[in-house]
């Protein structure tokens, strides 16, 4: 088990991040963060249509990415695998999404490929920080 202490986290490496957790504190990280972000940075939500950037983007975040359609989630994967290949990605969810990937509803490829540090913020959690 490791410690608060065992982690460091450099956003210089442009790690992508998958934030779980309710909106407001979401939301308070995402603020935090923001002076260490890449420019440009572009905001997406799930829920409203995909509109993708039309150029590179040093970063990109998707607010509640649960609530991307299936159409939605092929496009930005491609997207990331193509234009947007070099971004960071920086996403958020009110809940984890493995239940999604199991009933079929959230890409799988798409969360590894958002997933590389998981930081969870939710209050059932002692520990706000996971490894992959």
């Amino acid at each position: 088990m490791s410690t608060d202490s065992d982690w460091y986290l450099d956003l210089g490496t442009r790690a992508n991040l998958l934030v779980i957790g309710p909106d407001d504190p979401a939301g308070a990280f995402l603020e935090a963060i923001r002076p260490h972000l890449q420019d440009p940075v572009a905001i997406l939500r799930g829920g409203e249509p995909l509109a993708l950037p039309p150029r590179p983007v040093g970063t990109l975040i998707v607010i509640d990415v649960w609530a991307l359609t299936p159409d939605e989630q092929r496009q930005l994967h491609e997207s990331l695998d193509g234009r947007f290949r070099d971004a960071q990605v920086i996403s958020t969810s009110p809940t984890c999404l493995m239940p999604m990937i199991a009933g079929g509803i959230f890409l799988e490829s798409l969360y590894y490929r958002l997933n590389t540090i998981c930081i969870d913020i939710s209050a059932s959690r002692s520990s706000p920080l996971t490894r992959n």
